[in-house]
């Protein structure tokens, strides 16, 4: 209707304002435009800056959220059909850059960032979940204390709340000076590296997660402290598979590096490896450079 909003979108487009402010502040911050929504609000880089000129790196997304009044919530169930919204799971998990979670409070001009890396410890513990909740601030035990009530049918039919824990940034306009700026950025980088570790693992099929255990809220020192994961399953050749064909690259390039450092007792070390591949597996090419103790061990 021409002349009316709803206050309560009103309010949030206040609140993404904020966010795009305090983003800005830290970097590039590009809003997605409405139209173009589908479930990020921010794509962001870090600044650094020399000699009075700004490069860029670290880049990210952004889901916003206003104080009390946003549930980050995926998957579930439709109300009316039953049906199972797997697809905004697999959306959660297929991301190719970092994800954080936005929290912003207008009152106190207040902008709150959290990692979300600790989701990666439940989706390798637990598999097919029907539902995740990012809950920021919380503090439970992932693993033991995630899993709540059965809501339907469909992936494992339950919802898990994961603990996100202290925002790694938390800045307010009235005090977001250089100093503050600083430590913000460098929290964030941090945070985008071991974000961007955890999607490498996922892409080569290695379940491994990495997420902070003790934050402190603009400090990058305490983003020093990481809890570690690994998942494995017993299913035949589940995993196994890609995990191989992802190390048989690692192997290979490991192996020319040793040759060309004159390291032969960690070639001999490593060669065995190669017995678990094929000649026909291994480019054509790396036959005149692989070491011959390597070679030698293909099947």
């Amino acid at each position: 209707m021409p002349g009316v909003l709803g206050y309560g979108w009103h309010e949030s487009n206040r609140g993404e304002y904020l966010a795009q402010f305090c983003l800005s502040a830290l970097g590039v911050s590009a809003p997605v435009i409405r139209q173009e929504d589908i479930g990020v609000d921010f794509f962001c880089s870090l600044a650094k800056e020399e000699n009075r000129r700004l490069t860029f790196h670290s880049p990210f997304m952004v889901q916003h959220g206003a104080k009390d009044s946003k549930e980050f919530s995926y998957g579930g169930f439709e109300k009316e059909t039953k049906k199972w919204r797997q697809d905004q799971i697999e959306w959660l998990f297929s991301q190719e850059l970092p994800l954080f979670l936005c929290v912003t409070d207008r009152e106190k001009a207040e902008c709150k960032l959290y990692s979300t890396s600790v989701m990666w410890l439940l989706r390798y513990q637990f598999g097919r979940m029907a539902s995740v909740v990012l809950c920021p601030d919380e503090t439970h035990d992932p693993l033991r204390d995630s899993r709540r009530e059965k809501i339907g049918e469909g992936g494992d039919g339950y919802e898990y709340h994961v603990p996100l824990g202290r925002p790694i940034v938390d800045i307010h306009i009235l005090t977001l000076d250089k100093n503050t700026r600083s430590a913000a950025i460098e929290c964030l980088r941090k945070a985008v590296n071991v974000e961007q570790r955890n999607i490498t693992m996922r892409r080569l099929g290695v379940h491994v997660s990495s997420w902070f255990t003790d934050i402190v809220p603009n400090e990058p020192k305490s983003l020093d402290n990481l809890g570690s994961g690994v998942s494995w399953d017993g299913t035949d050749g589940k995993y196994a598979a890609q995990q191989l064909d992802s190390m048989k690259d690692i192997a290979i390039t490991l192996a020319l590096n040793l040759q060309a450092e004159g390291k032969d007792e960690e070639i001999t070390i490593l060669a065995p490896v190669f017995r678990f591949y094929r000649r026909a597996q291994i480019p054509p090419w790396s036959f005149d450079h692989l070491p011959k103790l390597a070679i030698d061990n293909l099947r």
